[in-house]
Order: structure tokens, then C-alpha cells, then sequence
């Protein structure tokens, strides 16, 4: 029967055949989560909450500074940065219930850890014995440990294409100024992307790889930027006194931040759209601070139904129009 259709149909059919007979489905309360950093106990601890900010749950809990969360991308375990050994702080990875920590790196400065989408590599930045700061990347068990730039300047605050070919990140090489960069996952090919005044920080690619959000401190403010992956077309997104990491929705839709927006300059995680609209404050309700958001959406995941056939929940929504 299946051959009076076109192969485009076929594979809709078998999508749709797919999500119908899974028996492995995601649970209904399976939603968005998003992993932060929160000052609410005292202590710097990994937190996470669902996409709305409710059920805000506690993962770690050690007198040291957990900081830096970063989901797996298959949601089960999240690296992040703690100083439990070395006052500059070291790589860790927890499975996404805060259970089974272990250590990945054994340097003083090591930070701002990002997994590579397809799970195989850890990027994260380490201040070396000359005191500046560089790209390395390993493997996801802390294996293979590798050099990627080598500059006079500061180089830090990685972020992975989607594709896990490249890398973006920032530098002071070249300049006063911190600008932004991207090279190849090997470390070859470092372009850089931004050139004018004010230091850009914290560059994250969009979940189809055609955007890079950033902060830019251009000593007045700070605020968001969105531009294309090619550094043109910057669009400014928030116009807080305070407002930085950015981190994108799985489908691109919204983006995650912290922000100053009350007059007790504590930071707080607030959702916008896309294009920059406002949208809810998630967290902070308390006096302390909440920061470093990271998302992670179970509808990205491949769940293996009845016999051997996968459905990719997810997937038919970013099918081209034509196959929907």
C-alpha cells in the first residue's frame, strides 16, 4: 500500500506510525528544565526548575562554590564547575539527580565547562601556570585532555555549534577589548567575528546554528545581543541596566537569562522570546541570586518504542513544511 505514496509521505507515515506506537513515551511531566546556579541557601549550589520555574530543586550540596551548569544532551548528567579542591575551581559531572559527582579535571582554574551535542566532548577554559587563561577540550569522562588555543590573551567562555564542528568563544588577543571568536572543534581556523568597542562575553550558538547570543558590556550597560553566526546583523534583545547569560531554548524560541531588573542589584533568571520580548521572571524570589541558566528539553530525545523502529519526539516539528 505504502508504494502509491511519494518516499516524502512514506517517511511522514513512518513518523507518525512511530509516535503512535511507542510504549517507551516520555512521561506528561517530562517538560523543559533549566539547570542555574542560586545563592538562595547561602552557597552557590546547581539547582534546576522546570522551563516555567516552578519545582526548583536543589542538586548539590557542599560548603565549596557549585557553579557553571551544562546539561548532557541526552538530559542524564550535567558537568559543572566546583572549587572543592582548588580555590580557582575544577570540572565535575553529576548525574542530573545531583547523585554520583565525579571529578574531571585536577587544574587550579578550570571553568565554564560546555558538553558538545553529540555527547563525545566537554569544552571548557583553564588558567595555566602563565597566568593566562586558554581552550581545552576532552573527552566526556575527562580523558584526551587537549590544548586549543594558544594566545597571549584571555581565552574562555566556549560554546559548541550544534553540529559539534565548531566552537565559539571569547578573547582579549589583538586588543583592549574582549571580542568574540569561533574555530573549528580541533582549534584550527579561529576567526574573529566582533570587532568594535565594549567587551562581548558569553556567546551561545542558536539550536539551528544560524544565531550567536552575547552579552556586551559597553560600560554602561549590559545587554543582550543576538547576531547572525557570522558576526553580521546584530540586533540588540534587552534594555535592562543589567542583563547576561544567555541560554537558548531547543527550539530556538525563547532564551533564558539573568538579570538585575530590581534596585537590590541581586540577578535573577527571566525568559524572552527569541526576538527580545519580555516574557515572565523565573527565579530569585528570595534574597539572594540566581544565575547561569542552561536548558534542556526531553522532546529532543530519541525514545525506542515497540520492536526496532525509533520515534524522535521533536523531529516532526522541525521537518521542512512540505513533509508536515
Amino acid at each position: 500500500m505504502l508504494s502509491i505514496f511519494s518516499y516524502k509521505q512514506r517517511l511522514l507515515i513512518f513518523l507518525l506510525i512511530g509516535t503512535i506506537t511507542a510504549s517507551n513515551t516520555l512521561a506528561s511531566d517530562h517538560k523543559p528544565q533549566i539547570a542555574f546556579t542560586s545563592l538562595k541557601d547561602g552557597n552557590p549550589e546547581i539547582y534546576v526548575m522546570n522551563a516555567d520555574g516552578e519545582n526548583q530543586t536543589r542538586l548539590t550540596n557542599h560548603r565549596s562554590s557549585d557553579r557553571h551548569p551544562s546539561w548532557s544532551p541526552d538530559g542524564k548528567r550535567i558537568v559543572f564547575t566546583s572549587n572543592r579542591i582548588s580555590i580557582g575551581g575544577e570540572i565535575y559531572v553529576m548525574d542530573s539527580d545531583g547523585k554520583n559527582v565525579i571529578r574531571l579535571t585536577n587544574g587550579e582554574w578550570d571553568a565554564n565547562p560546555s558538553w558538545s551535542p553529540d555527547g563525545k566532548k566537554i569544552v571548557f577554559q583553564s588558567m595555566l601556570a602563565e597566568r593566562n587563561t586558554e581552550i581545552f577540550v576532552m573527552d566526556a569522562d575527562g580523558r584526551n585532555q587537549t590544548r586549543l588555543t594558544d594566545s597571549p590573551g584571555y581565552d574562555a567562555e566556549p560554546s559548541w555549534l550544534p553540529d559539534s564542528q565548531k566552537i565559539a568563544f571569547v578573547s582579549q588577543r589583538g586588543g583592549f577589548r574582549i571580542q568574540i571568536y569561533v574555530m573549528d572543534s580541533s582549534g584550527k581556523n579561529q576567526t574573529r567575528l566582533t570587532h568594535d568597542g565594549g567587551n562581548k562575553r558569553e556567546p551561545i550558538w542558536s539550536s539551528d546554528g544560524k544565531s550567536i547570543a552575547f552579552m556586551l558590556n559597553d560600560f554602561a550597560s549590559i545587554q543582550i545581543y543576538v547576531m547572525d553566526s557570522d558576526g553580521k546583523n546584530r540586533r540588540k534583545l534587552t534594555d535592562g541596566r543589567h542583563d547576561w547569560s544567555p541560554a537558548w531554548s531547543s527550539d530556538g524560541e525563547m532564551i533564558a537569562y539573568e538579570s538585575c531588573r530590581g534596585g537590590d542589584f541581586l540577578s535573577e533568571i527571566h525568559l524572552m522570546t527569541a526576538d527580545g520580548k519580555y516574557l515572565k521572571q523565573l527565579s530569585g524570589l528570595h534574597e539572594r541570586g540566581d544565575y547561569d541558566p542552561d536548558w534542556f528539553d526531553p522532546a529532543t530525545l530519541a525514545v525506542t518504542p515497540v520492536g526496532k523502529s525509533l520515534t524522535f519526539w521533536g523531529r516532526l516539528k522541525r521537518l521542512p513544511s512540505n513533509l508536515r
